[in-house]
């Protein structure tokens, strides 16, 4: 048996920049701030520590009281409802390959499919629902988490054991992403790390981070299939 971790930004959906003027808009109705996010970098980061750096930048302190996550939380939530219907101005919609190897793997009994994301789970869901994937998906590790992506891995084990009653060893995880922090957070955990360069980053950035496996897109089925299970 195998558990595999998917990112879901750059890897798995393009949202047409969703997430990003979800967040900016969330960001001026709880906090007063226009362009919250114009230089804080977010691929690969938690939804928590985008929040904590554009909040600093902003001179507004390092610690987040509970109410005030929740508050932001809420409204970005609102308002990524609204910006995941709209084109965007980039590309929008599935990536290369993504529901042919989803259903290839939904229908194996030897692997497990699971989230390792950044994302909040609601904002998870509302990514992956608008694009009909959400479905595949039977539990995850999110920004709700953790702080930090790295923590992730060791709640994605805890996780398995809640919900399979048994642990899995790391050598049989895999997480599937799109940034050098993917692969940091595999190594982390002792997992695998596939990384495929669909999002920011391209072939060469993601080869010197020495991925287990590397693609340029998910459209080979076959030969992903192969660096998943073997």
């Amino acid at each position: 048996m195998r558990l595999l971790l998917f990112d879901i930004d750059g890897t798995l959906v393009l949202t047409g920049g969703a997430g990003s003027r979800a967040m900016t808009r969330a960001f001026k109705e709880t906090h007063g701030l226009d362009d919250a996010l114009k230089t804080v970098d977010l691929a690969g980061r938690t939804d928590r520590i985008i929040m904590r750096d554009a909040l600093t930048q902003a001179g507004l302190g390092v610690h987040i009281e509970d109410a005030d996550l929740e508050r932001f939380r809420q409204a970005y939530f609102a308002c990524l409802r609204e910006e995941i219907t709209k084109d965007g101005t980039g590309p929008r919609g599935l990536l290369p390959g993504v529901r042919e190897l989803l259903e290839t793997l939904s229908q194996r009994d030897d692997v497990r499919l699971a989230l390792l994301t950044g994302n909040f789970r609601h904002s998870a869901e509302i990514k992956l629902a608008a694009f009909d994937v959400w479905r595949y998906f039977l539990w995850g590790a999110f920004a709700d988490d953790a702080i930090e992506r790295d923590d992730l891995i060791g709640v994605a084990h805890a996780r398995h054991t809640d919900e399979h009653g048994h642990a899995i060893a790391p050598e049989r995880v895999v997480i599937i992403g799109d940034t050098p922090h993917d692969i940091r957070c595999a190594r982390a955990g002792g997992a695998k790390a596939v990384a495929v360069a669909t999002g920011k980053y391209d072939l060469t950035a993601l080869e010197r981070h020495q991925p287990d496996a590397l693609f340029k897109d998910l459209t080979d089925t076959a030969a992903v299939l192969d660096a998943l299970l073997h």
